[in-house]
């Protein structure tokens, strides 16, 4: 996020009780301290910003008196508010905090970017001349703030789960298409709301929750109806629940390369398992001629075959690498990027690549967009687990085959633009 606010030079945090309370699995001190730790990257802070915790009613008698946390590596602290003071003496703007104000990722840059530097709502900036005259072992007089986009304000231990709950609202990701955020997210976030308080890491969830397409490919196995529909339902389930780990390392500071690595590799085999799987089990019904049988599991390995090394290499480079390639003169695309960017996956390579190069933006923004739509993976899994309850697990057999040399005639057209025979780049 681009950030337009005031430079902070400081910050104090006034903290009483409040510090200790845990909020979706991290100590509101903590929490504090991360979103400005947040802040210093976003603003690249050139060295650790100082940061004064102030103990109102007297530091903790048990856990630790300052932030505690791998993240926190921008950020310098102490707890000594009148050395702090003198430090600060000739600065122009030190942000103050309180540990009742609870923050979602980037709500602290949010507000500071406010219009008005000087009315932050649930913070203030004062300038480091005025820290002499602030009593900063005083608990000051709080407003009863309502709370705003992705932040808000505990007046009380009982608004806890409110909090959460809103914390967790702030998880969902402009690259969520209709069925995640009318089916997916729901579930996801009721589940999440749990999960948030245990010590359950988002990768660990991200292998745990393989036992769903695991399980669902056991019923695909058994060729009838009753377990086409139970696989197809579990498969859905694990779309669903697969934003949990996402929501849980967001609200947790728990995000990394390695767990979107990971729980892209867990996607993709989910889907390879369901094609294969799929045609095993079509291969299984009663009443079928000899030739017949065998065309199912040969479709659905091929299938999963030709997706999985496809997507490998169409994932050898990064998603802006795509982005950012060169267009045809008189092309669509760069216009149709820059205002729909935020709205791609890493992992969406193939599909810019056929908005770039395909010819759809002619047709409108809005044929491009419908194809973004309903070939995001949530789609799909909804889509087939319909075709399963309709008794048509073929047509999802035949759909993921079409996928895969849809994919191929893309891969082969990217190779051959990009990697010409000599070996250069083209």
């Amino acid at each position: 996020m681009s950030y337009t606010g005031p430079k902070i030079e400081g910050a104090v945090i006034l903290a009483d009780a409040s510090a200790s309370w845990m909020v979706a699995g991290l100590r509101q001190l903590d929490r504090l301290a991360l979103s400005l730790d947040e802040y210093a990257v976003a603003v690249r802070s050139p060295g650790p910003i100082p940061v004064s915790i102030s103990w109102i009613s007297g530091p903790p008698e048990t856990g630790e008196r300052l932030p505690q946390h791998p993240r926190l590596t921008h950020l310098s602290f102490t707890d000594n508010p009148d050395r702090f003071a003198a430090e600060m003496a000739n600065a122009a703007a030190v942000l103050v905090l309180d540990t009742h104000l609870v923050l979602g990722r980037d709500s602290l840059i949010a507000i500071l970017s406010a219009p008005s530097s000087e009315a932050t709502g649930p913070c203030s900036i004062v300038r480091g001349i005025e820290l002499a005259s602030m009593d900063l072992r005083t608990a000051p007089p709080r407003e009863q703030h309502s709370g705003g986009a992705n932040w808000s304000y505990l007046n009380a231990f009982s608004e806890i789960a409110a909090a959460e709950k809103q914390l967790l609202g702030g998880t969902a990701k402009s690259q969520d298409g209709v069925i995640s955020r009318m089916v997916n997210r729901p579930i996801s976030r009721a589940v999440s709301g749990w999960l948030v308080r245990t010590r359950i890491r988002p990768n660990q969830l991200t292998l745990i929750l393989m036992a769903i397409p695991l399980a669902g490919s056991l019923f695909l196995l058994r060729g009838d109806y009753l377990g086409f529909a139970l696989g197809a339902i579990l498969f859905q389930l694990h779309s669903a629940l697969d934003g949990c780990d996402g929501e849980i390392a967001r609200v947790k500071y728990q995000d990394s390369v390695a767990g979107r690595q990971l729980d892209g590799l867990c996607d993709r085999f989910s889907t390879l398992l369901y094609a294969v799987c799929l045609g095993l089990g079509l291969f299984r019904q009663p009443g079928m001629g000899e030739v017949m049988r065998w065309l199912y599991p040969l479709e659905g390995i091929l299938a999963a075959l030709l997706i999985g090394v496809s997507e490998t290499i169409l994932t050898r480079g990064s998603l802006d690498e795509y982005a950012e390639a060169p267009a045809a003169p008189a092309s669509l695309y760069p216009q149709f990027l820059q205002e729909r960017r935020t709205r791609f996956n890493e992992g969406d390579q193939l599909k810019l690549w056929a908005i770039k190069n395909s010819g759809m933006l002619f047709l409108g923004e809005g044929a491009a967009s419908f194809f973004s739509e309903i070939t995001k993976r949530d789609v799909f899994n909804f889509i087939f687990m319909l075709l399963a309850l309709c008794g048509r697990p073929a047509w999802i057999l035949h759909i993921l085959a079409t996928c895969a040399v849809g994919i191929v005639i893309f891969t082969v057209k990217d190779l051959s633009a990009t990697r010409p025979l000599n070996g250069k780049p083209g």
